[in-house]
């Protein structure tokens, strides 16, 4: 049966409580004339698209907003260029465009052709034939009680499992999926550090790519994924299930991954942060990215007879199938992406995420970024990575190291560790730290939900956590640690799901991992966005491999 929309029903509450206020959908027309505005706004009167330091004579608040720089009058022309251009090739390509799409409706092609496709989808992603065709993936049972979005059933998960052609001291590596990703996406990591030695881990949660569907409308909790995930790493073939792994989590991956480590201590050796999403969507925009998130997946789940969801997935992962690998097919890559099951998956995996980074702040304590005032969290962004990365390897960009800062960091320079003023901040933070269980809050939520109800994104304590269940703080957890996080610093069209403010937090969290971690290495890429940043896949192997290597001199 499927999954509608659990928070239809209570939207006006959340509309009304909103932090950020909520907006009437907007018509096509209304989003193409915005659109065009933005563009000639970013043209005549702010240059690309930093953002200017609010007026006021607050140190805190004019600290959290990026130095404008001046723009050089032969740069600004070409912007405005551009942006007419733009202009001029939205307002004609946008009707015909539309006009195509509606001829293709009417005459009933486009309804005909999307048939014809899914049904070949459903021969490609047949699961019985997929195990045949790759004897190193097989179907894990997981048992009823480790996911409460199981709906009370033993359900089956798809996992691929990669060993080395000869054994290595390495440990264990295990990719936990980002949101909308799956198994697939990163098959060419997988393979690559197999045959760097590694023992290779890469599983579909629940409701994701080739695992079994949902069976009920309840979104997973951290909780349900951190016992499913813990589930997983106990119960492989070959594999001690006492061992200590590598995390490789790139975006919402790095979420799930940090929630078993709040369950499950010691289960990492190495914790590997691929841009993992920032705390602050919690406080700044939690409703909003639920709300959106959730209204374009059900949007594009009605949408999927017209054909149009499978042409904007062909169209955006095009560019990056070299990147992806061989692993899979490219109809399977694209197929696995326009079945009902991904859209409902997505949709609640939102509310998972939300989840997730509830659990996380209640590990940090007062810690985590959404408990700092503004002057710390000035410091924690401000803070100098241990290295600003030049590279894209999908356009053939050589790795260099560079001093070029992006538009989203604060003031003119970094701030180093041995500063005197950031010395005497480091030794409060620490202060700061969460040590015992006893000490968490287990019933504060982080999240800018309305009050009284749900005072949690899922169940009745922090994280879908019951109340027996000891939550873990972290910062014992990460000094055992070998940390390293690479950080995408190129917002350039995000500008409004990544606000300025949640560009700190980002930045903030590399931080409060790197001073919580004997062993830590932050890497800043001013170049890369969120979306292109896990596409370097030598740079992700080259930087596991360190951490293993790091991991066993440690040992």
């Amino acid at each position: 049966m499927p999954c509608q929309n659990n928070w239809s029903s209570s939207t006006s509450q959340y509309h009304s409580a909103s932090i950020v206020p909520w907006c009437a959908p907007q018509s096509f027309f209304d989003r193409v004339v915005n659109y065009c505005v933005t563009l000639m706004k970013t043209a005549f009167i702010e240059p690309d698209n930093e953002t200017k330091p609010l007026a006021s004579n607050n140190a805190n608040a004019t600290g959290l907003n990026p130095i404008v720089q001046p723009m050089p009058i032969h740069q600004r022309l070409l912007l405005t260029f551009k942006s007419i251009l733009q202009f001029l090739l939205v307002l004609i390509i946008a009707p015909i465009v539309l006009l195509l799409i509606l001829l293709l409706l009417i005459t009933g092609i486009a309804p005909l052709t999307e048939w014809y496709l899914s049904s070949l989808d459903a021969k490609a992603l047949d699961r019985q034939e997929i195990l045949k065709q790759h004897p190193e993936m097989f179907l894990l049972e997981i048992p009823p009680h480790i996911n409460q979005a199981s709906n009370g059933k033993p359900y089956h998960i798809m996992v691929r499992l990669t060993k080395p052609s000869s054994p290595t001291r390495f440990p264990p590596v295990i990719f936990p999926g980002g949101l909308a990703s799956n198994l697939m996406t990163m098959s060419r990591h997988q393979d690559e550090l197999t045959t760097s030695g590694f023992t290779v881990v890469n599983f579909d949660r629940l409701g994701v790519g080739l695992s079994d569907a949902f069976e009920s409308c309840i979104p997973p909790s951290a909780a349900d994924v951190a016992r499913e995930m813990n589930y997983v790493m106990t119960h492989l073939p070959g594999i001690d299930e006492r061992a200590r792994w590598i995390a490789v989590g790139g975006s919402m991956g790095a979420n799930v991954a940090t929630a078993v480590a709040c369950l499950y201590p010691r289960r990492f050796c190495g914790f590997f942060n691929l841009d993992g999403l920032p705390h602050a969507f919690l406080r700044i925009q939690c409703k909003k990215f639920l709300r959106d998130g959730k209204a374009i997946m059900d949007g594009m789940k009605r949408m999927r007879w017209t054909g149009i969801p499978r042409l904007i997935f062909t169209l955006a992962l095009r560019p990056i199938l070299p990147v992806i690998g061989d692993a899979f097919t490219k109809r399977q890559l694209i197929g696995v992406m326009c079945r009902e099951q991904f859209f409902t998956a997505t949709g609640l995996e939102y509310t998972t995420l939300m989840s997730c980074c509830d659990l996380e702040c209640a590990a940090w304590g007062k810690q985590a970024t959404t408990e700092l005032d503004g002057e710390s969290l000035r410091m924690l962004a401000t803070l100098e990575p241990d290295e600003s990365v030049i590279v894209n390897e999908g356009k053939g960009v050589a790795r260099t190291v560079t001093q070029i800062r992006s538009k989203s960091e604060l003031g003119t320079k970094y701030l180093k560790r041995h500063d005197a003023e950031f010395v005497e901040f480091e030794s409060k933070f620490h202060g700061m730290a969460l040590n015992n269980p006893e000490d968490v809050d287990r019933n504060k939520t982080h999240c800018n939900w309305p009050q009284p109800n749900p005072s949690h994104p899922v169940g009745s304590y922090i994280g879908g956590v019951d109340v027996d269940t000891p939550i873990y703080p972290l910062s014992p957890q990460f000094r055992s640690m070998v940390v390293r996080i690479m950080c995408a610093r190129d917002y350039t069209g995000l500008e409004r799901d990544y606000t300025q403010e949640a560009r700190n937090h980002a930045a903030a969290r590399c931080s409060l991992h790197s001073l919580n971690c004997d062993d830590c290495k932050v890497y800043y890429y001013p170049e890369l966005s969120h979306l292109n940043l896990w596409q370097q896949v030598e740079e992700v192997v080259a930087i596991t491999k360190n951490i293993a290597h790091a991991v066993l001199e440690k040992i």
